[in-house]
């Protein structure tokens, strides 16, 4: 792991190097490749994507079993275990009671003739993009479509590729258990550009959702402003901070937890004691160890792993501004203090036992959330993503007669003579 020392006066040059270089670690040509992908499939629709899923995911398909079959749906039903599932309908009653405190209210407002109002209103269509095959994550299907039902959201529909046409037994029961019926078996960038654009079997939708590999990342970059997307979701990343008072073994299990799911993923110590950064790696080779993932863990931690070691804490809040990570996990003592202070963070974990993956799976709120420093301006995923709001004006001649002339005035300085004329008629030529 890198070692950084915050009192270094190049210590945000050398942060920024380390940063930049994961942010550079792109497939080249990726988004050419994708760009003819998407050019293809809106022109021969279905015909592309039946060649690209026998290509890319070794199944065969066609337009009578696109759409998934009553009986590959049920087909979990002797694969699943009771125990784990159980585990799952947990996670979707506190997901959901989450979720349903985050919908909007309608508002109004009334004053010397002039009535506004706010209406919101749930997205009618919208596509959500599952995982298959050897990253294929039940837990997704929870998050996206939680907030889609709770929004209220007509009509759901979701796009997964059957891996050698096979699909994670979890992901059937997780849509079964939600009450999803719209399930497609398509995946990557084709499955994108079908939500985006339509084909014979796939009707478009108004918003894309979902995580999703770089070409599935690249196709939802481009068919942005023919349709919607929540985000373009990087590598995942932590910043754990944690002084000599915590176990470093637990720190170092917090830590490679992010680092096991991407050779790209970042993982950060912040600490004001180097005594107990070294404690804290020498558990992560020990516990490394014993985990089949130990290759990705370690080429993660070689390359983008960070341990920043920091006078009794001293500018850790303008370090975590900086980076905006997707997970920050405070586990220090003075950690109310970072809590009250920082700006720039996806999801905040407080104390020694609430490591972060309970937020991917159970405690209720979404892990669906910005990487890469996108949470400088944007947040998780949530209700107010699925819905859209719209204002409503209405004057009476009394609103009229008291405003007309500040905009007419206004649209002079502007000289937008229509816009003008579009009040001063209501004076000139009257009902």
């Amino acid at each position: 792991m890198n070692t950084l020392y915050a009192k270094d006066k190049n210590f945000f040059t050398k942060l920024k190097i380390i940063l930049q270089k994961r942010s550079q670690q792109n497939i080249p040509n990726i988004d050419s490749v994708v760009k003819k992908i998407i050019f293809d499939v809106i022109k021969r629709g279905d015909k592309a994507l039946i060649e690209y899923t026998k290509k890319f995911d070794g199944a065969k398909i066609n337009k009578k079993n696109i759409l998934l079959s009553r009986k590959l749906r049920n087909s979990y039903k002797n694969q699943i275990d009771p125990q784990t599932m159980n585990a799952f309908k947990v996670s979707i009653a506190n997901v959901t009671k989450f979720h349903k405190k985050q919908k909007p209210k309608n508002y109004k407002l009334s004053s010397k003739g002039v009535k506004t109002s706010m209406l919101w209103k749930p997205i009618q269509s919208v596509g959500l993009y599952i995982p298959g095959g050897n990253s294929s994550y039940p837990s997704s299907v929870i998050m996206n479509a939680i907030p889609a039902k709770v929004a209220g959201v007509e009509r759901i529909v979701v796009v997964t590729p059957s891996k050698f046409g096979e699909i994670n037994p979890y992901v059937l029961a997780l849509l079964d258990e939600l009450d999803i019926c719209e399930i497609y078996q398509v995946g990557g960038a084709q499955a994108i550009a079908a939500l985006a654009y339509g084909t014979e079997s796939i009707q478009q939708v108004n918003k894309i959702f979902g995580p999703g590999n770089a070409y599935v990342a690249s196709a939802k970059k481009q068919v942005f402003g023919k349709v919607g997307i929540d985000l373009i979701a990087g590598p995942t990343e932590i910043i754990v901070v944690a002084d000599k008072n915590n176990n470093p073994k637990w720190v170092a299990a917090d830590l490679i937890a992010q680092a096991e799911h991407d050779v790209l993923a970042q993982s950060i110590l912040i600490t004001d004691n180097e005594n107990f950064a070294k404690d804290v790696i020498d558990a992560m080779k020990e516990l490394t160890l014993h985990l089949s993932n130990k290759t990705i863990i370690k080429k993660s931690l070689d390359r983008f792993g960070i341990i920043i070691i920091t006078d009794n804490f001293t500018n850790t809040e303008k370090i975590i501004d900086y980076i905006a990570p997707e997970h920050l996990h405070l586990q220090n003592k003075s950690r109310y203090k970072i809590l009250e202070n920082i700006n720039n963070a996806g999801g905040i974990f407080m104390g020694e036992y609430t490591s972060e993956v309970f937020g991917d799976y159970i405690a209720g709120t979404n892990h669906v959330l910005p990487t890469s420093g996108a949470a400088k301006f944007s947040s998780g995923l949530g209700v107010l993503d699925f819905m859209k709001r719209t204002s409503v004006v209405e004057m009476d001649s009394i609103g009229y007669h008291l405003n007309q002339s500040n905009v007419s005035k206004m649209a002079e300085i502007e000289n937008l003579e229509g816009h003008k004329l579009s009040v001063k008629i209501r004076q000139i030529d009257k009902k």
